[in-house]
């Protein structure tokens, strides 16, 4: 897996190493970027406690080494993008982020031109996902064959070095590159492409080609024929029972700040005691909880949820920053100092150790056990859980640890969550002071005690369910037919 990793990188140097059309982008010396570039290199060194937790030391030693090597002349902020955003993506963390400067981003906004459709992948298929007014002819739900001669999962393997996702969770980068991200990452990648063939088979097997003339993202985002919203992204908590015997509740986000803007339920705690107090009174015995599009939010949420279906237990193992404060220095530029916790948080709720990292203390604040107190109406029956790729952070901590627990099945497809954890809570933002790219470093790392697992993967489902384009397009939920229909063991 390592040599293979290393493999893709290699071969995306090289296809980088051909000039790419970037327009008028201000090109940055050769040497500062090489001082960013040790600044990099320290940032994740010393402030990313997970970043040897897939990647072994050396295997990132030997990449920015060859990285290194790859600037030898001025570079935009693109090209730099390039060939650093792979050595972040060795990571195997998606709570590393790479943003790129004002300056570029207002260039990608109004002057960039993209390949003008909206995809989705299903089951690592590419299909046309929404209707546009550029298109000749109906495109909508049509699957992509070839883009200008290269297969989709071709270019999802070269876009795929671009961006970190947990583990080896290949499913990740695949659902990342949704909608309008495929595109942008085509740029990103390709620079100005003005013309692209697009080969594309419809539902009864005839294959067609197409010419379609790269956009400005203004003019392709008006294209696009606004899709009505179905009742399950309107509200971000919903409760629904759906027959005599089976309750769904949709948990679609743990982030506090998220709900406010529910029209009903503006409180995961008020929600839960009165979802689960109905659920109690009318005695159902089949409960569905759908994460599939929880991508995390405020920590302690995933675990309230948790408490009303499952027993109390150690959940972590440790919760440890690698570093309280980070220096950081190329010996030119002025030192960057990144910092972990707040006073009062590093002294009362963390104990220093040994090797100088802090590792959270068992019994204060969060802790390291799964809750603090027993709900009422606790939930005893058969319990269904949704997953998918975008089921991250707190949503995938969730579904972790029911796997863990054995209290639920698990239907839709693999988590986008590592299941032994990851490395998240704080965010040191590192700015490279020459190219402008800014780094997120997450500073603790979050090893979950599970057990019967795979290392590097996530929640694997007991039952794979994933719809076919005719059932996106109608906004089915199609697991939750699946489990009604008896088809997941009730």
């Amino acid at each position: 897996m390592k040599r293979f990793t290393l493999a893709l990188i290699l071969y995306h140097f090289i296809t980088i190493a051909a000039a790419q059309d970037y327009g008028y982008l201000r090109k940055i010396d050769e040497n500062l970027l090489l001082r960013d570039l040790a600044l990099l290199k320290q940032g994740l060194d010393k402030h990313h406690s997970g970043m040897y937790w897939y990647t072994h030391k050396d295997s990132v030693d030997n990449a920015f080494s060859t990285a290194k090597m790859k600037i030898t002349k001025d570079l935009n902020e693109i090209e730099f993008f390039n060939i650093v955003a792979p050595l972040v993506g060795l990571s195997r963390e998606d709570h590393t982020d790479i943003k790129f400067s004002n300056e570029t981003k207002k260039f990608l906004q109004n002057e960039a031109h993209y390949l003008p459709l909206n995809v989705i992948f299903l089951d690592k298929k590419m299909y046309v996902a929404k209707k546009s007014k550029l298109y000749d002819s109906p495109l909508l739900g049509k699957q992509i064959l070839s883009i200008n001669g290269k297969s989709p999962s071709q270019l999802v393997d070269e876009f795929g070095q671009l961006f970190a996702s947990d583990g080896y969770i290949k499913a990740v980068k695949y659902s990342d590159l949704y909608a309008h991200n495929f595109s942008r990452y085509h740029f990103l990648k390709y620079g100005f492409i003005n013309d692209y063939s697009i080969k594309v088979k419809d539902s009864s097997g005839v294959i067609s080609t197409i010419l379609l003339k790269a956009k400005k993202l203004k003019d392709f985002k008006d294209s696009i024929e606004p899709k009505k919203q179905s009742s399950s992204i309107k509200e971000n908590l919903e409760f629904k029972i759906l027959n005599d015997t089976i309750a769904y509740l949709g948990v679609h986000t743990f982030s506090t700040s998220s709900y406010r803007y529910n029209k009903e339920n503006k409180s995961l705690s008020t929600f839960l005691k009165s979802s689960f107090k109905k659920i109690h009174t009318l005695e159902i015995d089949h409960v569905i909880i759908d994460v599939s599009n929880n991508g995390g939010g405020n920590e302690g949420n995933e675990n309230l949820l948790f408490s009303y279906v499952a027993d109390n237990y150690r959940k972590y193992n440790s919760v440890c920053a690698k570093s309280q404060v980070s220096i950081l220095d190329n010996g030119i530029d002025k030192p960057v100092k990144l910092k972990t916790f707040g006073l009062l948080e590093r002294i009362f709720a963390n104990d220093k150790m040994p090797d100088k990292s802090y590792c959270r203390k068992a019994n204060w604040g969060f802790g390291l056990m799964a809750y603090k107190k027993e709900p009422n109406y606790k939930y005893k029956g058969k319990l269904y859980v949704i997953i998918s790729p975008v089921t991250y952070s707190g949503g995938s901590e969730f579904s972790n640890m029911i796997k863990t627990s054995n209290r639920g099945i698990f239907v839709g497809e693999e988590t986008g969550g590592g299941y032994y954890g990851n490395t998240s809570g704080y965010r040191s933002k590192l700015i490279l002071p020459n190219s402008k790219l800014s780094i997120f470093i997450p500073s603790l790392k979050f090893d979950m005690n599970v057990q019967n697992g795979e290392f590097g993967r996530g929640v694997i489902p007991d039952y794979k369910v994933i719809p076919t384009i005719t059932e996106y397009l109608a906004g089915k939920n199609v697991p939750v037919e699946f489990i009604i229909n008896g088809k997941a063991g009730h």
